[in-house]
Parts: structure tokens; C-alpha cells; sequence
């Protein structure tokens, strides 16, 4: 009797550490590396057309070198550009997102990915932060009308 009562725990710890591997192992969504950004709808543009405009913009004068290296080292990317941000992803992520250019309105577009590196382009006229960008899904847009449009 007592043999059995000692199986029936180790029976029982048995199943909770199983449930607790199964849920460990399930639970790998990295939500907790999910971050929601604002983008316009106006793009994507190419890298190397951003990183050509800082290296001339009388507005990017005093840049950041090593962030530039860097941004030159992603090679193929695209970029949406948000409020104070430069948002770099891959071809295959941006091709997720909308691409609309309107007149009299601007649209932004709202979207959740997980941020890999973030670089500024250093004390400039208009600072800029550089996220590097992965598995971007797309969550809506709000339309916002100009003034007198």
C-alpha cells in the first residue's frame, strides 16, 4: 500500500513537469520582444537612398559615421520612415505594409516587430533614430486630413 501511494506522487510530479516543458516549449512567441510602431504610408524607400541623403543633407550635417557604416552594411533593405525614427526591414517585411501617397492627408500606418538594433544618427538638426527591424505585422492605419485640404 505504501508502494503505491509513492508511485502515485512520482506519478503525478512526472505529469506537472511534463505540462510545464510543454507550455515552456509552446510559449516561444517572443511577445515580450514585440514592439508597436508608427510609420508613414509613404515609402519603402531604399537604404541606400537614406543613407545617401545623410551623407549629403545639409540637415544631417555632423552625423554619426559608425552608424552610417553600419547602415551601410545591412546591404538590401527597405525603410519607413516614422516620427523621429529611420525604420529598416527586409524587402519581404516591408512587402507587407501598405504603400500609399495622398494629397491634402497623410497616413500612418501602425505596426509590430521585433526591434534587433537601434542606432542614432547622432546630434544633428533633425536627429534620427536607426531601428533595425524583424517579422513586421501589419495592424491598421489612421488617415489624418491637412489643414485647408
Amino acid at each position: 500500500m505504501k508502494n503505491k501511494g509513492i508511485v502515485a506522487v512520482i506519478i503525478l510530479f512526472v505529469a506537472i513537469l511534463s505540462l510545464v516543458f510543454v507550455y515552456s516549449i509552446t510559449d516561444t512567441d517572443n511577445s515580450g520582444n514585440k514592439t508597436e510602431l508608427t510609420v508613414s504610408s509613404e515609402g519603402p524607400h531604399e537604404l541606400s537612398a537614406i543613407i545617401k541623403d545623410i551623407r549629403t543633407g545639409s540637415y544631417y550635417r555632423g552625423y554619426d559615421n559608425e552608424t552610417v557604416e553600419w547602415m551601410e552594411s545591412l546591404g538590401n533593405k527597405k525603410v519607413f520612415v516614422g516620427n523621429g525614427t529611420f525604420v529598416v526591414m527586409s524587402p519581404m517585411d516591408a512587402g507587407g505594409l501598405r504603400s500609399e501617397y495622398i494629397t491634402d492627408a497623410y497616413i500612418e500606418e501602425f505596426i509590430e516587430c521585433e526591434v534587433l538594433e537601434n542606432h542614432s544618427i547622432g546630434d544633428v538638426k533633425y536627429p534620427r533614430d536607426v531601428l533595425l527591424v524583424k517579422d513586421v505585422k501589419y495592424l491598421g492605419e489612421e488617415i489624418h486630413n491637412l489643414q485647408g485640404g
